[in-house]
């Protein structure tokens, strides 16, 4: 009698084959998921970097835009005052 021809009908070696396969399909989708959720966070990630610089730079342009209507109003009353004077 073989001894690899007997082990290879043992019904208890498939399923051991098939657990273990099983066990590699489940490793397989939980690092398959585990890479997508980092990737989702890394794009969230970019995207809150980028959200942040457009808030600067949409802040920056509110202040410089206040800050030239405060001097275009300081130079108006200026002109109105020499007029007058």
């Amino acid at each position: 009698m073989n001894n690899a021809s007997s082990f290879t009908r043992d019904p208890s070696h498939s399923v051991l084959a098939w657990t273990a396969q099983g066990v590699g399909v489940v490793m397989v989708a939980n690092l398959s998921i585990a890479f997508l959720a980092g990737l989702v966070g890394f794009t969230v990630h970019i995207l809150w970097i980028a959200a942040i610089v457009v808030l600067a730079l949409g802040l920056g342009y509110v202040m410089a835009n206040a800050r030239q209507d405060c001097r275009e109003a300081i130079d108006r009353h200026q002109e109105d005052e020499g007029r007058t004077a």
